[in-house]
């Protein structure tokens, strides 16, 4: 009776599925837990929702005594803020809090707080109707040095 060895070569040739089984696994457990979008880290789940950059957002209030206005994103946090939308843990999105808080300061306006609130668009499986549904809300109080700036 003949016994089989694996040897290197013949055990090389399953680590690229290895490592493919290994990234599907990470990405869903993130997509589950942490709320990443399904068509990011490995984008198994792009052919299933439309879960994706185009049907997620986050709204923006930045407040200070006598102030509380919602703000646009800014063109040079653009990145930043799809980032933070497609995986919305707390230190991206204190990114994108601090980076709005130096432009608010930067332009010269008082800054105290801001609060990120991540939505994502779902639809209805019968009538197909749009709503946003809220994921994550995030609140950054600017440093008391940053604020008084």
């Amino acid at each position: 009776m003949e016994r089989a060895v694996l040897t290197l070569p013949h055990m090389a040739r399953y680590v690229p599925a290895a490592v493919l089984a290994g990234v599907a696994v990470v990405q869903i457990v993130l997509a589950a837990t942490l709320h990443l979008s399904p068509w990011k880290g490995g984008g198994f789940g792009m052919f299933s929702t439309l879960d994706h950059g185009a049907f997620r957002g986050v709204d923006v209030v930045v407040e200070a005594p006598g102030r509380s206005e919602q703000l646009e994103i800014a063109a040079s946090l653009q990145s930043e803020a799809a980032r933070a939308v497609a995986l919305p843990v707390d230190w991206l999105l204190r990114d994108l809090a601090a980076g709005i808080a130096e432009r608010e300061r930067r332009h010269e306006r008082p800054v105290s707080r801001v609060t990120l609130s991540v939505w994502c668009a779902e639809f209805d499986r019968t009538t197909l109707r749009g709503s946003e549904r809220p994921m994550r809300t995030f609140i950054y109080d600017v440093p008391h040095e940053h604020a008084a700036r």
